[in-house]
């Protein structure tokens, strides 16, 4: 039978009712207790790596699973990571990146109610893990992905798109990697993982100096130039479209030419959950690029943010585009 190392960090799915709210609370081991027949998976040994509510996760976090897995990669066949689900798409991006040639495989899940609570899908999603996971490691396939209501997802093409319903999770411009009928797993296309990547990661170095700006219509230019003035390391917009930003009325370029003449990279992608941005088709956009900002494509904001934290530490500002232009584990098109 294989080896399967569950990885608990708290979330939602460990979570009970408190003085304040549901905080997590339970270990692993407990946990699995509300699993019938959990030993039909594999041997299971359980690790409680921390317990946090994924809204307090941090990227030190990041770094401390990232670390475990690699650790821990020759003594399991397999990894499943118990994960609240607020920003389990950030961690499964960086995660996907922190782990150049990776070879087992790893996933993701998690609830949307505390798991033994009337109606919670906690229990089902375990199962579903389980039974990912052990087709995974028995078709030797590698990668981080996210199981999430009978559906598997590519770690960095994953996105919380609900707040409350237990279809939260979806696959943002990539197939999905899997599906459970009725109750057996069918497995779809397998990503491409670059075994190494153009910049060394080993250290987990990150650089979290980076700016988040969603554009609306009216949006004061004067508060991007206080943005540029605090001078970030990055400054990513989630512009509008296909990667519109405005320049009549409170035109916005001016900041953008800021940052550029401050070495600030900017990334340009956008507020639409599908499709990604391409700043060669509208005025709004090519002007943009006249002045040196980054097209994000077709990345979610999860995985450009969690590249550029990588990445700024390492890659020169010339550097950058090609970079995160790279395509490491199928998170760009």
């Amino acid at each position: 039978m294989p080896d399967f190392l569950v990885i608990s960090t708290g979330g939602t799915i460990a979570s009970r009712s408190g003085a304040e709210g549901l905080a997590p609370s339970l270990p692993g081991e407990e946990l699995l207790t509300f699993v019938p027949d959990i030993d039909q998976f594999g041997n299971i040994t359980i690790l409680d790596l921390f317990s946090k509510d994924s809204s307090n996760m941090s990227p030190d976090d990041w770094k401390m699973m990232a670390a475990c897995l690699r650790a821990e990669e020759e003594n399991y066949d397999g990894f499943l990571i118990l994960h609240g689900t607020d920003t389990m798409a950030y961690s499964a991006s960086a995660l996907s990146f922190f782990l150049p040639g990776f070879s087992k495989p790893a996933v993701i899940t998690g609830s949307m109610l505390p798991i033994g609570e009337k109606g919670s899908d906690a229990e089902q999603n375990l199962i579903d893990g389980f039974t990912f996971l052990r087709s995974l490691s028995a078709l030797r396939r590698r990668g981080i992905s996210v199981a999430f209501h009978g559906h598997l997802i590519h770690g960095p093409r994953s996105q919380k798109i609900l707040s409350n319903d237990s279809t939260a999770f979806s696959s943002i411009n990539y197939p999905e990697l899997g599906q459970i009928i009725d109750g057996e797993p069918i497995l779809g296309p397998q990503p491409f993982l670059r075994d190494a990547y153009p910049i060394d990661v080993s250290s987990f170095t990150l650089e979290t100096s980076i700016f988040l700006v969603t554009l609306f219509p009216g949006f004061r230019s004067k508060y991007l130039d206080h943005i540029v003035e605090a001078s970030p390391k990055a400054l990513v917009l989630e512009a509008l479209g296909l990667g519109g930003v405005p320049y009549l009325g409170e035109n916005l370029l001016p900041p953008i030419a800021k940052c550029m003449g401050k070495n600030i990279p900017v990334v340009i992608t956008t507020q639409c959950v599908y499709g990604g941005v391409d700043l060669s088709i509208y005025e709004v956009g090519r002007k943009t690029l006249d002045l040196g900002a980054i097209s994000g494509k077709d990345m979610t904001r999860e995985a450009i943010i969690s590249k550029l934290m990588i990445l700024l530490p390492v890659v020169s500002q010339s550097r950058l585009e090609t970079i995160l232009h790279c395509n490491f584990c199928d998170e760009i098109s």
